[in-house]
């Protein structure tokens, strides 16, 4: 077959050459006769070129990844605390992201979240509703209209602002029982946090895990079912201590979640001889974890693919208390997470992972200390307050379409980048 690809260079490079020369017409019509072609042929496979260029950038698959509260203070703490690579390193692409909400120039998780989750900027406290406290419609909304499977992975509660902000509709995040009946509804495929309160000691009286199976879902109440799970449409609602190590308690055995007793998802995993009392020994592990279980369910039987929102949530309680060795900890952990999913991003180069925060939390810095030259030890941070900053936040892109996230933007304008990166 002839090569015109290699054709269509010659022509062009005749054509700028004949761009100086008042003779263009002539030779122009001179040298598509040379090479046989058409110039319709030309514009098609300019197009054709094109298309070809941007769709081998287009991902199939897109991992939305989210630290609550983590700034440039927080990425700093990392880097300076690890001698080793980190997964912030690895990224080819480094943006900036204004997090102002709709009214204020400090956001709160609510609105925060919501701008990524969903391309507007609401007031402060408004969860996944305008301003004028309309619905919205999420990324994860949109990715489900697009035939794509979708999950979430929390390392707090299912029912948190962040989350929240991609499946619920409410102007305050204190309906955290509104918040758990509309994550019935919403649809997702995997989904494995904490919150298991909100789900059934209601007012209402109503058990939402019950609800939940009944729409086809596997319901899992201890780490060891949601590892050991072959299901394709399932939740894991675990206890908090199980998936952040500062709710750890000092005893290895656990007793029921509260509530758990009453619940249906509780009474089928006591019939099936699924009551695990050894609680996961490693909460630093959990996220990580998590997140490859989540795509390794997603991944099968996905042919276009999936959307994963991931939340590193507790970041935001260490800037919160001013806690700079729980901050540096936790950063750590996060770069578990990061590299893993990067790694699987480099098995799947048909997929994206996008790294950003909803805010900065404490006015993170690196505190100034003395050490010996070439041997750094005993990092500190210090912070400027105990709530929310309106400072920028980084932006990290990887695998397909990274390149999308070069520069800076307001938050707002995440998802559509995003949308328009997975249509």
């Amino acid at each position: 077959m002839r090569d015109y690809t290699v054709e269509a260079r010659k022509i062009m490079t005749h054509l700028v050459k004949c761009r100086k020369n008042r003779t263009f017409a002539r030779k122009f019509q001179n040298i598509m006769k040379k090479y046989r072609i058409s110039f319709a042929m030309l514009i098609a496979m300019a197009v054709l070129s094109s298309c070809t260029f941007e769709c081998q950038k287009k991902p199939k698959n897109v991992i939305y990844l989210i630290g609550d509260g983590m700034g440039f203070g927080a990425v700093s703490s990392l880097l300076l605390s690890m001698e080793e690579e980190t997964g912030f390193e690895k990224a080819p692409v480094i943006g900036l992201s204004e997090t102002c909400s709709a009214n204020n120039y400090v956001t709160d998780s609510p609105a925060g979240g919501t701008a990524l989750a969903t391309g507007t900027r609401t007031c402060n406290g408004f969860l996944g509703v305008s301003p004028d406290s309309v619905q919205l419609e999420s990324l994860l909304k949109k990715a489900q209209k697009m035939g794509k499977k979708t999950g979430i992975v929390v390392n707090t509660t299912l029912t948190e602002a962040t989350p929240g902000a991609f499946y619920a509709g409410v102007t305050s995040r204190k309906e955290s029982y509104k918040i758990a009946e509309q994550f019935t509804e919403s649809g997702v495929d995997v989904a494995i946090g904490a919150g298991l309160s909100a789900f059934i000691n209601r007012p209402d009286s109503l058990d939402m895990t019950a609800v939940l199976i009944e729409k086809g879902y596997d319901v899992y109440l201890n780490w060891k079912s949601v590892l050991g799970s072959e299901s394709e449409k399932f939740v894991g609602i675990l206890e908090m201590s199980d998936v952040h190590r500062r709710n750890k308690k000092s005893t290895t055995i656990a007793s029921a979640a509260e509530g758990q007793e009453v619940c249906l998802a509780a009474q089928l995993a006591a019939t099936e001889g699924n009551v695990d009392t050894t609680r996961f020994s490693e909460p630093t592990e959990y996220l990580h974890k998590a997140c490859t279980k989540a795509l390794s369910t997603l991944e099968k039987n996905a042919p276009k693919g999936f959307f994963l929102m991931i939340e590193s949530a507790i970041i935001d309680g260490y800037g919160h208390n001013n806690d700079s060795e729980g901050m540096i900890e936790e950063m750590q952990e996060f770069d578990k997470t990061l590299k893993a999913l990067i790694a699987y991003v480099d098995k799947h180069p048909n997929t994206l992972l996008v790294v950003t925060a909803d805010h900065e939390t404490g006015g993170t810095g690196v505190a100034y200390k003395s050490h010996e030259v070439n041997e750094p030890e005993g990092l500190q941070l210090n912070f400027s307050t105990k709530g929310h900053t309106g400072t920028v936040v980084p932006v990290f892109a990887y695998g397909a379409g990274a390149e999308k996230f070069r520069g800076i933007f307001q938050n707002r304008e995440l998802p559509g980048i995003i949308e328009g990166l997975m249509k």
